[in-house]
This record gives structure tokens, C-alpha cells and sequence, in this order.
């Protein structure tokens, strides 16, 4: 629950109400640059921390554009987690079986904050209660439908959607 409350915050603070959400707008707000990189293609983004130096989070431009939505908003997730430790570090988020696994708890944080960034529940919630199918609420939201299914899960809201 922390990961959606921090979401929430930052978006009041950098964002607003519009949907979809920028999430690289957002991280830029947050004092992040984002920029895209030919990574392999294994590896979906990275969160990258030098000593005085601004963060960086790297977007595969192999990606299509509702993945990188994702991605950015992910890593912005590790960068908000990470706020009070040291001055450098480095997260990079690969294509495997442990990122889908959801087992590792600064992956949870980071996956649950992407998903309330990108899809705040509040929004979300009222698009249900328009009568709007998950197909319809991902086009709106800018995500894949397999990212909003998953969302409406999380908030025991799948079969409001059907």
C-alpha cells in the first residue's frame, strides 16, 4: 500500500489529474532525466545514480510506446523507494522469470507504483462504474491490456469490468 501512496503523492505534486499520465513528464518534475537508449533486448530499462549528479532512467527504444510508459513509471518507482539511501546506484529491470514473479519486494514496490501512477484507482474506479471494459480503460489510460487487467485485479475490480 506504501507504493500507491507514494504514487498518489507524487502525481498531486507533479502532475495533476489529467489522464493518461506522462510518466516521464512526471520524473522530469521529480528532477530525473529520461532518456531512450538502444539496450539489449533483454533489458527493459535501467535507473542509473551518480554522485551529484541528477538520476537517469534509460527506456529501451526498442520498446513500443505503452511499455516504456511502464518502464518509466517503474523506475520512477525505484527511484522514489531509493529516496533516502546513498548518493549512487543502479537498477536495471530485465526481461526474465524473476521480474515476472513478482517475488522480490523492491519489485512489488516498483510494479505497484507504476500501476497507480499510471492508473490511479480513483480514476480507475469511476471508469468501472461508467461501464467501461478494460480494453476501453487501457486505450484511456495509455497501457497495455494486459497491465489494466492486471490493475483491476489489484483492486478486486475484474469483474465489474467484464
Amino acid at each position: 500500500m506504501e507504493a500507491a501512496e507514494d504514487a498518489v503523492k507524487l502525481l498531486k505534486a507533479a502532475w495533476g489529474d489529467a489522464i493518461p499520465v506522462d510518466p516521464v513528464a512526471v520524473a522530469r518534475t521529480a528532477g530525473l532525466r529520461v532518456l531512450e537508449a538502444q539496450l539489449d533486448e533483454k533489458t527493459l530499462g535501467a535507473l542509473v545514480k551518480h554522485p551529484q549528479q541528477d538520476p537517469i532512467i534509460l527506456l529501451n527504444q526498442r520498446d513500443g510506446d505503452n511499455r516504456k510508459r511502464f518502464t518509466c513509471a517503474h523506475e520512477l518507482g525505484h527511484f522514489v523507494a531509493r529516496a533516502e539511501e546513498a548518493d549512487e546506484y543502479t537498477t536495471v529491470d530485465l526481461r526474465d522469470t524473476r521480474s515476472a514473479t513478482g517475488l522480490d519486494s523492491e519489485e512489488i514496490y516498483a510494479n505497484e507504483f507504476a500501476a497507480s501512477l499510471l492508473m490511479p484507482e480513483d480514476k480507475v474506479r469511476s471508469f468501472v462504474e461508467a461501464g467501461m471494459d478494460d480494453l476501453e480503460m487501457a486505450i484511456r489510460f495509455k497501457v497495455s491490456r494486459e497491465a489494466m487487467q492486471h490493475r483491476l485485479d489489484n483492486l478486486d475490480l475484474a469483474a465489474a469490468a467484464a
